[in-house]
């Protein structure tokens, strides 16, 4: 009986160094959120915090933007400020109106905490004119995004494909 249990404790150490040295090869890692703090004193992507200047922050080299972004506090030269809330992996609104001819600035309020969202601007061919970084919730993101000639879009959250918005611009 002794003899099965030794057995047993050997059998199940060597299966728990296999599976250790196994995930080192893995190469899948976590990062923790960076904890670099904001102007306001309050942890960057804080409630209550300025928005980030649209920089990565822990989020994988693939998601890296593919167009200019802003500083959050200021408009769009000309522009307004369109918000796009992401929550419950939805966007609200899911239709919206957005003036043509002319720049305006993105605000992304990613609500879903720990969820990564962005939001890319794909005209009725599917062809990508814009895209925002991919970031993880809770934190709000301003953009500035060009202007769109009249006609109908869709923004799109390249990580979550079914959240989609359908944009007039007009």
């Amino acid at each position: 009986m002794r003899l099965a249990s030794i057995a047993a404790l050997f059998a199940a150490l060597t299966f728990l160094i296999a599976a250790c040295a196994s995930a080192e090869d893995a190469a899948w890692t976590y990062a923790p959120p960076p904890t670099e703090v904001a102007a306001s004193g309050a942890p960057s992507g804080a409630p209550g915090s300025p928005a980030t200047s649209g920089e990565p922050s822990g989020a994988p080299a693939s998601a890296a933007p593919s167009g200019p972004a802003s500083p959050a506090a200021s408009p769009a030269p000309g522009g307004e400020t369109v918000t796009v809330t992401a929550a419950n992996i939805a966007f609200d609104p899911t239709e919206l109106e957005v003036p043509a001819d002319t720049a305006f600035t993105l605000e992304l309020v990613n609500n879903d905490a720990s969820v990564p969202h962005d939001v890319a601007i794909r005209d009725q061919g599917g062809t990508e004119l814009f895209k925002t970084d991919v970031f993880p919730g809770v934190e709000t993101r301003s953009f500035d995004a060009p202007a769109l000639p009249a006609g109908s879009y869709t923004w799109v959250c390249t990580v979550h494909p079914n959240m989609q918005i359908a944009v007039t611009a007009q």
